[in-house]
Order: C-alpha cells, then sequence, then structure tokens
C-alpha cells in the first residue's frame, strides 16, 4: 500500500507510471478499493448495502448524502482524497489490459462516482442545484451578473467564487443562510462552499487591514474544534453564522468611523494594546488620518522604488511618520510608546513594501 501510495498517488501524466505488472497492479488496485470501502465504514458510509437498492434513482440519492458526510469533515475529505486519487491513477495504470482480464470489483463504480463528485466531474443536478442556492445566498458573483456558471472541458457545470472581484459581505442575507443551512439535505456540501467563501473573504480582509488576523485564526479554531468533534453540526453552523455576522459589521466599520480602509489599519495598529478614552480616540483617528494623507501626498519623495532597501529613503520615510503621529497623538503615549508605535507602523510599510501588496505597495 505504502509503495503504491508513493507510485501512483501523484500525478496523472501516465508516461510517469512505472513499468507495469498488471496482476500486481490489479491486486493493489482491489486492495485501495478494499482499504477505501473500510474507510468510509468508519464515517457510517457502507457501499454495500447502497448496491443492494435495485433503483438507480435510490442509488443515486444514497451517493449524494454519502458523499455529503465525506465533506462534512476536513479530515475525512482529504482522506478519501488520497486513497481514491491512488486507486483512479492505478485504475488508469492498468489500462488497457484490466478490460482484457474482465476484472470486476463491484465497490469500483460506486466509490469512483463519489470521487468524481468531490472534482466536480459529474454533473448531479441535485447537488448543483444545492450548491447554487448557497451561492445565491452568498452571493457570490459579487457584481450586478448572476452567479456565472463555468464549465470545464468536460462539460460539467460548477458554482465557484469569483476571486478577482470585490466580495461584498453586506449582500449576504444572513437570514436566509441560516434557514439554508437548516434545511438543506446537503448541507456539509453547502458548508464546504460556505467555507471556500469565507477563507476568501478574510484573505481578502486581512489583505486591508493586518489586524483582522483575528477573525482569520477564530475561523480555524471553529473549523478545528468541529473536524476534532468538540461542536455539533448545529452548533458548527450558527458559529459559522455567526462569524460572518461579525464579518458584516467588520466590514462597515471604517465608514462608521470616517475612515478609509487604509486608515483604519494604522488606526488600529496606533491602538493596538492601548487602553483610551473616547476623547483619545478621537486624537488617534486625527493622526491616522494625517499620516495616510501626509505619505500620499509626498509620496513620489518618500515611497520611492525600493525606498525600504536603502538607510536613507527608510530614514525619510520614518521621520514622516515620527512628525505625523507627534502632531496629533494624545499625551497618553509617551516617549517609550511612541518609538513602539512608530517603529510598528514602519515595519508593517516595509512587510507591506517586501511582500507587494496594499497601497503602499503600489510606489515600491
Amino acid at each position: 500500500m505504502q509503495q503504491a501510495l508513493s507510485q501512483y498517488a501523484v500525478g496523472d501524466d501516465e508516461s510517469a507510471y512505472p513499468a507495469k505488472d498488471i496482476s500486481k497492479l490489479i491486486a493493489t488496485l482491489d486492495t485501495v478499493i478494499d482499504e477505501t470501502d473500510k474507510f468510509l465504514q468508519t464515517i457510517g458510509i457502507n457501499i454495500s448495502e447502497t448496491l443492494k437498492e435495485s433503483q438507480l434513482f435510490d442509488k443515486l440519492e444514497e451517493l449524494r448524502k454519502h458523499y455529503n458526510t465525506i465533506v462534512e469533515k476536513e479530515q475525512n475529505k482529504e482522506k478519501f482524497k488520497v486513497l481514491t486519487n491512488l486507486m483512479v491513477n492505478l485504475y488508469e495504470a492498468s489500462k488497457p489490459e484490466i478490460f482484457e482480464m474482465d476484472w470486476i470489483n463491484e465497490k469500483f463504480e460506486p466509490i469512483k462516482y463519489l470521487h468524481d463528485l468531490l472534482f466536480n466531474l459529474i454533473d448531479d443536478e441535485k447537488l448543483n442545484r444545492a450548491r447554487l442556492r448557497m451561492a445565491q445566498v452568498l452571493d457570490r458573483s459579487v457584481s450586478s451578473e448572476k452567479p456565472e456558471i463555468l464549465r470545464e472541458n468536460c462539460g460539467v457545470t460548477n458554482y465557484q467564487i469569483h476571486e478577482s472581484k470585490i466580495i461584498d459581505l453586506s449582500k449576504i442575507d444572513v437570514e436566509n443562510l441560516r434557514k439554508e443551512l437548516k434545511t438543506s439535505p446537503y448541507s456539509a456540501i453547502e458548508i464546504d462552499d460556505l467555507k471556500q467563501y469565507l477563507e476568501n473573504a478574510l484573505k481578502k480582509m486581512i489583505n486591508n487591514n493586518c489586524e483582522r488576523i483575528k477573525f482569520s485564526e477564530r475561523f480555524k479554531a471553529i473549523i478545528d474544534r468541529y473536524n476534532a468533534g468538540g461542536t455539533e453540526n448545529k452548533d458548527y453552523y450558527e458559529q459559522l453564522v455567526k462569524l460572518i455576522e461579525e464579518l458584516k459589521e467588520e466590514n462597515k466599520r471604517a465608514d462608521s468611523m470616517g475612515l478609509t480602509e487604509e486608515e483604519l489599519e494604522i488606526y488600529d495598529l496606533l491602538i493596538k494594546g492601548k487602553k483610551l478614552t473616547k476623547a483619545e480616540e478621537q486624537k488617534v483617528i486625527l493622526a491616522a488620518k494625517n499620516l495616510y494623507n501626509k505619505l500620499q501626498t509626498d509620496r513620489n519623495n518618500l515611497l520611492i522604488i525600493d525606498w525600504y532597501k536603502d538607510e536613507k529613503p527608510k530614514a525619510m520615510v520614518k521621520n514622516a511618520i515620527e512628525e505625523a503621529l507627534d502632531k496629533d497623538l494624545p499625551e497618553s503615549y509617551d516617549k517609550e510608546s511612541f518609538d513602539v508605535k512608530t517603529s510598528l507602523i514602519l515595519n508593517h510599510f516595509i512587510d507591506m513594501a517586501v511582500q507587494n501588496y496594499g497601497w503602499i505597495a503600489q510606489a515600491s
């Protein structure tokens, strides 16, 4: 089994497969099917019982339910992916001889059907409708257009997030989302799509404000706790929905404070670890606004190409930060605190320039 994993678990290029010993290949294929079947039984899926269904419709419905169970927990989905990739690669490597040997394993087709659902290689109308409902609740096209239907080369319908466009959390109807997750027979499949949506939304939000990393950490903790068996389904769904509610509020915070996203990030860095009065908070807001405006106004002189690589232009940026903050920050920022915040913001600007993201990177 381990040898088969090392030789056949990766890659779809048949030329990369080792030289054939067809008898061993087919024996290994049968072993992998057996291992996959045993794994599925550990998560409550009995392929033998599914095969007893006399009607094709009933078999397909059972397989949809099995697929929903597989994607319910990340570790189960990943293990199934590894096992079935190996199974499919062994099967492909056994062609064409496997046809001449009249090989039959009744569990191969239903397991391959589940594999193909996982990789969007099958156009299953019921599952597509479930995914489309979730896409509509999340407004995943994130534009004035309807959710786009993408088609693979094989012609299979697949609904996906448009990662290149701005994700507008304000368009999510949270109550509709709650209702969909409570009533859908394929809630785990829809949750899988919801997780992808959240991952993309968080990536974009953190790219705008590094202090939002706490939301990503909470998201990971929710997923990890559920995968470890520490959360019931309904609690898990509700935690994800509540996280979306909080992300919607966070998305409105800059506007409610009269700040741009760039100014809000500077503000968050300045107040990190500080307990301030309302009056002091207003002064920090002004400091964030003025610092951002100063760097934008004088960016041609300050944020020159590769400014962070040379001590002289880097010192000029640091001096500009110090001047802006010294003018506006409240007195509760003593010299030690002032120096810490200056270094924190300068280092963050350097990180943005080095990693080539955000408004700082536009000129560097």
